[in-house]
């Protein structure tokens, strides 16, 4: 949704970080794969071929300078690991892209809910056009 306001340079760190968070749960689920494939779309961008052994969460995180781009991420980043259920590691990628980013904790909430009800919003939209 906000992802085509990124740089070049952070659209190529998103991408690696939705791969790595897609995949930490052990389970790269058909609703990740097409997230991703949205997020390519959206910021104009061919996938990339990831690897897991070259990714440093924290160097990659650090890709993102501006307070407006640290949202979008995360914002977007929530979208990704709802697609399929919140687990416990993603969570942890949460809180740490929270310090990270030096944004506050009540933004966590406040962006979980309103990921959460766009995510209903669209399901609901897919529901009435292919149902």
């Amino acid at each position: 949704m906000f992802l085509s306001q990124l740089n070049s340079d952070e659209k190529g760190a998103f991408l690696k970080l939705a791969h790595y968070i897609a995949r930490c749960d052990g389970d790269f689920s058909e609703a990740e794969v097409n997230t991703i494939s949205t997020y390519c779309i959206e910021m104009q961008i061919e996938d990339i071929e990831y690897n897991d052994s070259k990714f440093d969460l924290e160097s990659i995180l650090n890709k993102f300078k501006s307070e407006e781009s640290r949202k979008i991420v995360l914002l977007e980043i929530m979208a990704l690991i709802y697609s399929d259920g919140l687990e416990e590691r993603e969570q942890k990628i949460l809180d740490k892209m929270v310090e990270v980013f030096n944004l506050a904790k009540e933004l966590e909430v406040t962006y979980s809910e309103w990921t959460q009800s766009i995510l209903k919003i669209s399901a609901k939209g897919y529901d009435l056009i292919y149902s």
